[in-house]
């Protein structure tokens, strides 16, 4: 067996350019063609489970459609939008949700007035100026927020809203900020840069409260929904319904017209990962060789690759995440092995040991019971009794 090249998968989204292993790109170049030639305003959903790729695809997203750094020494000035990316779980660690919200806006705001800052300083100074005047008003609702945390009741919505808040509330916010988008797109186009405007990636929806993920979807809509301006946003429908109880009650058949609204009335478009869709074949293959536990004799076999991703499949299934899972439990245990012994695998041993592991983590139970039990071919009532099974109800018949 070939010397391994690493020992784990790491639990990372694929990274900008890199290889399609899940066969993923077609989906990712449709929604690159939808937002190229869509209205803006506009709010695109990526829905999906823990693992299932909604960061990985973002991260294509924002390679194929935004200029690269400012920092670095060229701008692609063929890409047709700048990207802000915000990861919101980030933002909300170890605040209250007033402080994350808050903070959330700010880091927003900061984004975009760096971007223009950069490009045209000298010609939207005036104009980032009302931005700014409004970011610094957020550092007393900030001071509010942490208030609230100890008891003061203080929101903020109603913070931006006081009335002796002067020009720094929030539609006078909103429309500076349009301002200062249109300022800079104007200055673009007579630099012979055709921009389209901006794009905001918002990751790890999922990974945060329920209910402050929803004011947060709430705060995009009131806030920042303006003019060339779009927004990607990494979340799952569960999600909401979570956030929403609340404000609506847990989901019943009555109510579940106001869950769906909310957010309609927010998404204009909502996109499930296609994890069912995913040709897990090719990263599988490519995961077992850089781990050291298939050679040739498996690579080079149609028959016996599809094998393992039968095995896969009908177990584990095509969540990346839990693909990797699988992939570094095989690489401990193939380690062990080597410990244990010098000697090369036969094929079938690479599989029985691959089927029982993917059973392992798939099916524990079943798992413990094929330990206690080898022979499985010769279960029966008997066995059921050794294993104090529970007996079968007519449903489950």
């Amino acid at each position: 067996m070939q010397t391994a090249r690493t020992s784990n998968i790491i639990d990372k989204p694929r990274r900008e350019g890199a290889e399609d292993l899940l066969g993923v790109d077609k989906y990712t170049d449709a929604l690159i063609q939808f937002i190229e030639s869509c209205q803006m305003p506009t709010t695109l959903a990526i829905q999906g489970e823990w693992g299932s790729g909604k960061t990985s695809l973002l991260n294509q997203i924002r390679y194929r459609l935004c200029e690269s750094s400012l920092h670095s020494v060229e701008v692609n000035k063929e890409k047709p939008f700048y990207g802000v990316w915000l990861n919101t779980w980030q933002y909300s660690l170890m605040k209250s949700k007033d402080e994350a919200l808050i903070s959330i806006i700010k880091g927003l705001t900061t984004e975009i007035l760096s971007i223009i800052s950069q490009k045209h300083e000298s010609k939207s100074q005036a104009t980032i100026n009302k931005v700014v005047g409004f970011v610094s008003f957020l550092g007393k609702a900030s001071a509010k927020a942490a208030a609230s945390s100890v008891g003061i009741e203080s929101g903020v919505v109603d913070s931006l809203l006081e009335k002796d808040a002067g020009e720094a509330n929030l539609l006078a916010f909103k429309k500076s900020l349009e301002d200062a988008i249109r300022q800079c797109l104007e200055e673009d186009r007579k630099s012979g840069n055709n921009n389209r405007g901006f794009i905001f990636f918002i990751d790890d929806l999922d990974r945060i409260d329920p209910p402050v993920a929803v004011e947060i979807l709430e705060l995009i809509k009131n806030i920042f929904e303006v003019e060339n301006c779009l927004f990607v946003l990494a979340i799952d429908y569960e999600v909401v319904v979570k956030g929403l109880v609340p404000k609506f009650g847990p989901l019943t058949e009555k109510n579940e017209r106001e869950f769906r609204s909310f957010f309609d009335k927010i998404i204009q478009l909502p996109f499930s990962m296609p994890v069912s869709n995913y040709d897990i074949t090719k990263f599988l293959i490519h995961s077992l060789q850089d781990i050291g536990y298939i050679d040739n004799r498996i690579v080079q076999d149609d028959f016996l690759k599809e094998k393992l991703a039968d095995l896969t499949l009908l177990s584990v299934g095509t969540n990346p995440r839990s693909l990797k899972r699988l992939i570094n439990t095989l690489s401990l245990l193939n380690i062990i092995g080597k410990m244990q012994s010098d000697g090369q695998k036969e094929i079938h041993e690479l599989l029985i040991n691959y089927a029982l592991v993917c059973i392992q983590i798939a099916y524990p139970k079943i798992y413990d019971m094929i330990m206690q039990e080898p022979s499985f071919k010769e279960w029966n009532e008997q066995t059921a009794k050794r294993l104090r099974l529970p007996e079968l109800t007519e449903a489950q018949i």
